[in-house]
């Protein structure tokens, strides 16, 4: 049985807005010239990528790869023979940093050709979900039902409520036909909305309330594990996968500090989804370890330990993240290796061959 790894991205510079890298930064790589000497220096500098600006540079310099499928090639290239990819299109014409020369729709198409292009069910491509898209629930549904499309992909940080009235028929739509969904669950960084809140957004889908928050507080609701027990508990066998556990800092801080580090939004989010997850109240929920395992060796302990549980162990998927994390050609591999390795074969085919199959719907 194949391996899946459950969360990797194939976008490129296209389809990110035009102030997407810091200043002066996204003005340098925009000139070819200047790009190549941004690219030689890290190599000459941080040869192993080993500090934040040589991984900094890599994962920008992927970005400026041609294609989709060019980005493919080399995640595929660092796992066994057949291993299977959930491609994760990013959608961030919403996020109010510019104008994306590529948008959605065209990046999907593109991901539908990445699909074709690898046969035996190599990509399975996820469809980006925005509420503030005219038509998102129609759209979506054709590229599940014509387009091969396997699940749905959201990511709130770019400004809106995972629970948006505007999804509500998606998520039933999902529920009623089997189709997972994965979203990003840690705290906001770089990719999230950079303006200034709306009135839209204040507003609380559930209660109707006008929330007095700040740009990060409101996105930081947005992105919560709290955020989604409204849907789960409406749509209980809807398969929703809260994608990096809660997040590296989130990690850090359920080592740092006493038993689950706070209360509320202070609490930490690794230990609000294992909370949700033990409890057996959300028979849909699952969780995914990209980012947060590929960020920091050390969290692999933590992992294992956590995994002792058979009910956590049952709902943690495989995924990396690539190639937003480190350097891609340094660090894939040998940090999938390092996983499997610590957590031993009997766990590690549960999340990355058992449990994926039962998240996507294929046992």
């Amino acid at each position: 049985m194949e391996i899946v790894n459950c969360h990797v991205h194939t976008f490129t510079e296209a389809h990110t807005p035009e102030r997407f890298l810091p200043w002066p930064l996204q003005i340098l790589v925009r000139l070819p010239g200047l790009r190549r000497i941004f690219f030689w220096l890290a190599r000459v500098v941080d040869p192993d990528r080993k500090t934040a600006f040589g991984r900094y540079a890599q994962i920008v310099e992927t970005s400026y790869k041609k294609t989709q499928g060019e980005v493919f090639e080399i995640v595929r290239g660092f796992y066994p023979e057949g291993t299977r990819f959930v491609v994760l299109p990013m959608d961030m014409t919403k996020m109010n940093a510019g104008r994306v020369k590529v948008g959605i729709d065209e990046q999907h198409r593109q991901v539908e050709e990445l699909r074709k292009a690898n046969p035996g069910s190599l990509v399975v491509p996820f469809a980006a979900v925005d509420p503030r898209h005219d038509g998102i629930v129609a759209k979506t549904k054709s590229l599940t039902e014509e387009h091969g499309f396997r699940g749905l992909k959201l990511y709130p940080p770019t400004g809106y409520h995972p629970f948006d009235r505007r999804l509500w028929p998606l998520y039933a739509y999902a529920e009623e036909h089997g189709v997972p969904a994965l979203t990003h669950c840690s705290r906001p960084a770089s990719v999230q909305y950079r303006g200034k809140p709306t009135l839209e957004m204040r507003t609380d889908p559930v209660t109707g309330d006008v929330l007095n928050l700040g740009r990060y507080e409101l996105l930081e609701r947005f992105t919560s594990p709290d955020a989604y027990l409204p849907l789960l508990e409406k749509h209980p066998k809807l398969r929703m996968c809260l994608a990096h556990f809660g997040g590296q800092d989130d990690w850090k801080r359920y080592l740092d500090r006493p038993w689950h580090s706070g209360t509320g939004q202070e609490k930490s989010w690794l230990a609000k989804i294992l909370d949700m997850i033990r409890s057996g109240t959300y028979p849909g929920l699952w969780t995914d370890i990209s980012y947060t395992l590929y960020a920091n060796d050390e969290h692999v302990y933590l992992l294992k330990v956590l995994l002792s549980d058979p009910k956590v162990s049952s709902r943690v998927l495989f995924g990396s993240d690539f190639y937003v994390v480190e350097n891609a050609e340094l660090e894939e591999r040998r940090r999938s290796v390092r996983i499997r390795s610590v957590l031993g074969e009997e766990l590690f085919d549960t999340i990355a061959r058992e449990n994926p199959r039962g998240f996507l719907g294929e046992i």
